[in-house]
């Protein structure tokens, strides 16, 4: 034990390692950060789907830590869509641009807890620009503060 106190650098290299292993096994194997499961959230796709995201899903990080691993994503295009406050609204001569992201059905279900899908966003699959489908969130409801509401 007094090897570690006499070597410092040592020690907090081991230190700091033991906190990096630590954080990276809280966000890649236990979401208890994340809301439970909405009863109401949509039924997951068997195999890999693609992902549409903007606002915070378009942050490399915030895919990390809700998704649980490091996802890379690629610039994509909703046409028909604008972005009003938290939500998408049909607009035909609009192109709403984002990120566009591939995730498992694992993946997917904890992007609809951090969504709450079922309580606060719904999950549709929509055409891109370059026609792919892709999974994209819209609130529930009406627009405004009453959607955003508990």
């Amino acid at each position: 034990m007094t090897w570690i106190l006499q070597r410092p650098i040592l020690t907090l290299f081991l230190i700091l390692a033991a906190v990096l292993v630590a954080l990276w096994l809280s966000v890649t194997r236990a979401p208890v950060y994340l809301p439970r499961l909405d009863a109401s959230a949509p039924p997951l796709p068997e195999g890999e789907s693609h992902v549409f995201g903007l606002a915070t899903l378009t942050n490399p990080v915030v895919r990390l830590v809700v998704v649980g691993r490091w996802v890379p994503a690629e610039p994509a295009a909703l046409p028909g869509y604008s972005r009003f406050q938290r939500d998408l609204r049909d607009t035909p001569d609009m192109l709403l641009q984002g990120v566009r992201f591939q995730v498992t059905p694992e993946e997917l279900q904890r992007l609809d807890r951090y969504e709450r899908a079922g309580r606060r966003y719904r999950r549709d699959l929509l055409p891109l620009e370059d026609g792919t489908l892709a999974w994209v969130y819209r609130l529930i409801g009406e627009t405004g503060v009453e959607a955003l509401q508990d």
